[in-house]
């Protein structure tokens, strides 16, 4: 029994072998992320940049239905019919985001929740150009042939306010 609180402070040699027991049990069950202190890292850099990055959500079945059975290679094929579908959550908002090819154009569309007046900026392959639409009061927003490419999509208050553009992490169209 302590009799005061300077004894809680002095920690004998059985309890330093005893904490490196915990810790040696606790790194091996478990670990911490190998990106840990990259992810740190590029939160604070993050911190001062001009625009809130949204994180793609990953979920164990977000591939499930989202092509059809054919093989692999078959899926290079750039006729393939077909959805695709993201997720993004930001710090005040969530995206869904649908991309769906026929024939040889592809259509994409989503959904901003909670719903509320966006300007939706789409800026795809190598060109200087971008595609600008809105978002409707139900937070649903379309783009009906967007081009091929890397892609990524930006986020505008309306009217645009002193709040920073939520940008999508890059992906391919």
């Amino acid at each position: 029994m302590m009799s005061s609180p300077d004894d809680a402070a002095q920690i004998g040699p059985e309890d330093t072998a005893l904490l490196a027991a915990i810790a040696r049990a606790w790194r091996q069950v478990d670990p911490p992320p190998v990106d840990l202190a990259d992810g740190v890292l590029a939160r604070v850099a993050a911190e001062d940049l001009e625009f809130d990055l949204l994180t793609l959500v990953e979920s164990e079945d977000a591939l499930a239905g989202v092509r059809s059975g054919a093989d692999v290679s078959e899926a290079a094929d750039h006729d393939e019919a077909g959805a695709w579908s993201l997720e993004y959550v930001g710090p005040d908002l969530r995206v869904y985001v649908r991309l769906s090819r026929i024939e040889q154009r592809t259509r994409l569309d989503g959904w901003v929740v909670p719903a509320r007046p966006l300007t939706v900026r789409l800026r795809a392959g190598d060109q200087d150009s971008s595609l600008d639409t809105g978002v409707d009061e139900f937070g649903r927003f379309e783009l009906p042939d967007v081009p091929s490419g890397l892609a990524r999509l930006t986020f505008f208050d309306e009217p645009r306010t002193a709040s920073r553009p939520r940008i999508t992490p890059p992906f391919w169209i």
